[in-house]
């Protein structure tokens, strides 16, 4: 999560590292932060897609274990900054050298990818968004109302935050 906890917008994003998508959305995704910074709250949520992006899981699971030492969106811009370098058979070898990058405790990182709970908070993320009725990334849900793709949260985000921050 980023931004106050307590502000009149919360943006809940459903994505995945290795969605083509999801990368074109981070741009606007970006802008709409830093437009409302300390208006808005950005809630991350891993879907997944892995019948399409086998690299996908691997990758929210290394930026959750980033995230364990407090850097999942320095991680995170790095794996859609990089996508099509890591989403090759050459993955582990690029997402260790994004931890490497970032500075991070690479013993604990790769114990942390190891670790079932990790794996487990990736499925609960996707169980959240099968509930609410994703199918497809990016979607996001700005105080509830839903927005699916890079072109909706450009075209219709920033109108929709500035009636919400109004209320």
């Amino acid at each position: 999560m980023q931004g106050p906890a307590d502000a009149k917008v919360t943006i809940v994003e459903f994505s995945d590292f290795e969605c083509p998508a999801c990368r074109v959305a981070e741009p606007p995704m970006r802008s709409l932060l830093k437009l409302y910074e300390g208006k808005v709250r950005l809630v991350f949520k891993h879907f997944p897609l892995e019948r399409m992006h086998r690299y996908a899981r691997p990758g929210a699971i290394a930026a959750e274990c980033a995230g364990a030492q407090g850097k999942f969106w320095e991680y995170h811009h790095e794996l859609y900054d990089n996508q099509h370098e890591w989403t090759t058979e050459k993955s582990e070898e690029k997402l260790s050298s994004y931890a490497k990058k970032l500075k991070l405790d690479e013993k604990a990182w790769n114990a942390c990818r190891k670790d079932p709970a990790v794996n487990e908070a990736v499925n609960a993320d996707q169980k959240d968004g099968m509930n609410g009725w994703v199918g497809s990334t990016p979607t996001f849900f700005i105080n509830g109302k839903r927005f699916v793709g890079a072109m909706q949260l450009a075209e219709r985000g920033t109108p929709f935050v500035d009636k919400e921050l109004k209320k």
